[in-house]
């Protein structure tokens, strides 16, 4: 059974974590508890910063006593960090946000990372296809500092997040329709409140793949074609090889997140159908060309 089915994307999400600036502050000090970090036993002390600093979900590495380093991932409790004198040689690196004049330096102050008694804060988002946005504070609380966090899921239930370079996007398929044509599309979006969508990347196509597969597990059948974003124009329904024709530019969209056919893998090539009548762009879903495009009427 091949059912015709149409992916959405939902436009309300724009791009504003890029601008962060984020350091690791060093304290002399020691969590309540490790158990809900990971050691890293053959890591050096500034190996594992780098780690934490680089790994989104990170808030904090720990090095304990024996030099044996721990990286911890944010949570919904966060144990408190006592502060500790240098002789107990355990220390605590904080990721915090810095001023972007801070780039180059360091920030400085009495009782880092809230320094002078300003509460610091920290980003630990993630942009994986189950992002969370993922924030924190620190303050001092006079013998060590306390976090308070914040999470919420990036997308709404059965969409998947995906980071373009100008908008956050989250991508689901939609399943309550079958057999529709094109031209409903539409007004299927608007009920929804989302855009029709195409693909920016091949990691997109990636995880669309992933919820295909369920989907057509779910319903069980053999293929299934969804609807992208896209329908050649009437100039290029007749000059469908020209260069023009070839890009983006030869088709009507509107998710302007896409800007370039790169994240296409066509059966043929973009001018397909173009002379039989087929216009409209579908990914195929049937196993064996599972993520690749092709034209329907």
């Amino acid at each position: 059974m091949s059912t015709f089915l149409f992916f959405l994307l939902l436009t309300d999400m724009t791009s504003t974590s890029d601008a962060i600036t984020q350091k690791m502050v060093v304290v002399w000090g020691k969590p309540e508890s490790l158990s809900w970090c990971v050691a890293k036993p053959f890591s050096s002390w500034k190996t594992c910063l780098g780690i934490c600093l680089a790994t989104e979900s990170c808030v904090m590495a720990v090095l304990d006593n024996t030099e044996t380093c721990y990286t911890c991932e944010f949570n919904e409790s966060i144990p408190n960090v006592q502060q500790t004198m240098k002789e107990l040689e355990v220390k605590v690196a904080f990721k915090v946000k810095v001023d972007e004049s801070l780039v180059d330096k360091c920030p400085a102050g009495e009782n880092p990372p809230t320094f002078d008694g300003v509460m610091a804060e920290g980003d630990a988002s993630t942009t994986t296809f189950m992002g969370k946005i993922q924030n924190y504070t620190i303050a001092y609380t006079g013998t060590g500092w306390k976090f308070s966090v914040f999470s919420m899921e990036r997308c709404t239930y059965g969409f998947a997040f995906h980071r373009r370079p100008s908008i956050d996007s989250c991508i689901a398929i939609c399943t309550e329709y079958y057999n529709i044509t094109y031209s409903q599309t539409s007004d299927v979006c608007q009920e929804y409140g989302s855009e029709l969508s195409g693909v920016a990347s091949s990691r997109e196509v990636d995880g669309i793949v992933l919820q295909l597969k369920f989907v057509r597990e779910n319903l069980n059948v053999t293929s299934l074609y969804y609807f992208a974003n896209a329908q050649r124009t009437t100039e290029c329904q007749v000059t469908p090889t020209t260069e023009k024709c070839m890009s983006i530019e030869g088709f009507n969209t509107t998710d302007k997140g896409v800007q370039n056919l790169d994240g296409y893998q066509f059966m043929t090539n973009a001018s397909a159908g173009a002379t039989t009548g087929k216009q409209c762009l579908v990914m195929m879903g049937d196993v064996v060309n599972d993520g690749k495009f092709d034209f329907v009427e």
